[in-house]
């Protein structure tokens, strides 16, 4: 009898998620074994630090509203698994999951894979089931050894480098950025998105024969810093210029990422086939969940943003401060032990009136004590321990007052459940 998808996540669940092992072969292997053959679609790898997720749903936007079907893979998830892999626009429906988990499960090999790679086949599989034009893959840790390396990409973009994963990736922008760079091939278009690019990425790109481009030096952004509604960033390369329509709450980060993610699929050298009206569609109908994402519950702005490194706290509070709330800002944040926490909340002490903290329920989760003293060491005021998340969100939605707001972010395991609750919450009122 065919195992349902609950028992099969429980299952992939035991092969720990937080298992890490370098290397693509496992995952070539397996992938060569159960893929006829190498891909029709155009595939696009998606590597870097910060800005990977966004970018992948900007580039699936546009393809589909330039009359692709696309299918798009991601990680980690918010909520739920299947959100890590989109089908023409849709999560993943339960029995296509479920015919990729058990074609993967026959393999001889299939109980070396990790829980990533396990996921990562099953993408591959979905993906080539579903006849796709495209597929947009998020790589996962690093390029070079990450699991959605096992397939050569016909387009490539390096998003931000920033310092995360240094225990895998090494202690530098630069070192990290020549892991990142791994995803490049020989002849293949691909795009660098870094305001501040590391060397070694335009090294390996010399070194492999791929067509880079460069943000600021093969392509710009152009702002308009004094529209404040949509429309005010543009791309401009070689003579051409393209409308951004972007909402001006995301913040230029995104702007960034949409002007690369453009300049990526209407490279020159391209198989894709993207005019300009389909990225006026696509960024309009854009949808960017848990990305400075704005909502409301009881009355209350909330944002919501995954941001749990260095660059990503930067963006965030540069984003906020460009639009001061009314009343107050109160904070609902938590971490992972192995962030640098402190860096972590600096840059956005100044603009935080509060803040609710408490732990998270995984192994992973950094102690509340040492939350609370990165937060005094970084100069935050009015710092509130509560015992979990849902008590940290209640107490900061009841402290706050008309014209106040609240930030969550921190980390997808402090961002997901408490959007997951506000979801479930409108869905019960309507």
């Amino acid at each position: 009898m065919s195992r349902s998808i609950e028992v099969w996540l429980d299952q992939l669940m035991a092969r720990d998620p937080n298992r890490i092992e370098p290397g693509v072969e496992r995952t070539r292997r397996i992938a060569n074994d159960l893929l006829d053959g190498r891909p029709s679609a155009c595939v696009i790898s998606v590597a870097g630090t910060n800005g990977k997720g966004s970018s992948v749903m900007m580039a699936e936007s546009i393809c589909a509203a330039a009359g692709y079907r696309v299918g798009s893979y991601t990680s980690p998830h918010l909520t739920d698994v299947r959100e890590r892999f989109r089908v023409a626009g849709r999560e993943v429906e339960a029995s296509a999951l479920i015919g990729a988990f058990e074609r993967i499960d026959v393999h001889p090999e299939s109980g070396a894979l990790t829980y990533f790679e396990w996921l990562t086949v099953a993408a591959f599989l979905v993906f080539e089931r579903a006849a796709l034009d495209v597929w947009v893959l998020e790589v996962g840790l690093g390029g070079r050894l990450d699991a959605v390396n096992a397939l050569d990409a016909d387009l490539a973009l390096i998003t931000p480098i920033g310092l995360d994963h240094q225990a895998w990736l090494g202690e530098t922008r630069d070192a990290i950025g020549g892991e990142k760079a791994g995803i490049l091939r020989p002849r293949q278009p691909a795009v660098y998105s870094d305001p501040s690019p590391v060397d070694s990425v335009e090294q390996a790109a010399r070194r492999v024969g791929a067509d880079l481009w460069i943000l600021g030096r093969d392509y710009h952004l152009v702002v308009d810093e004094s529209v404040m509604t949509a429309s005010v960033g543009c791309l401009e390369r070689r003579g051409r210029r393209t409308s951004l329509p972007l909402p001006r709450h995301v913040g230029t980060h995104q702007w960034q990422n949409a002007a690369s993610v453009v300049a990526l699929l209407q490279h020159p050298g391209s198989p894709l086939v993207v005019p300009d009206a389909a990225v006026a569609t696509g960024l309009a109908a854009l949808q960017l969940a848990g990305r400075l994402e704005r909502r409301c519950d009881r009355g209350r702005s909330v944002w919501f943003d995954v941001a749990h490194n260095t660059e990503a706290a930067d963006a965030l509070a540069a984003a906020l401060s460009e639009r001061p709330p009314t009343g107050r800002r109160l904070a609902v944040f938590s971490a992972f032990a192995d962030k640098p926490i402190e860096a972590l909340v600096r840059p956005l002490a100044a603009l935080i009136d509060g803040w609710w903290i408490a732990p998270l329920t995984e192994p992973r989760a950094a102690e509340v004590g040492r939350i609370e003293s990165a937060l005094v060491s970084a100069g935050a005021c009015r710092v509130q321990r509560e015992a979990d998340l849902s008590s940290a969100y209640n107490a900061a939605l009841i402290e706050a007052g008309e014209g106040d707001e609240l930030v969550v972010f921190g980390s997808f395991h402090v961002v997901g459940p408490l959007r997951a609750r506000l979801d479930e919450n409108e869905n019960a009122d309507a």
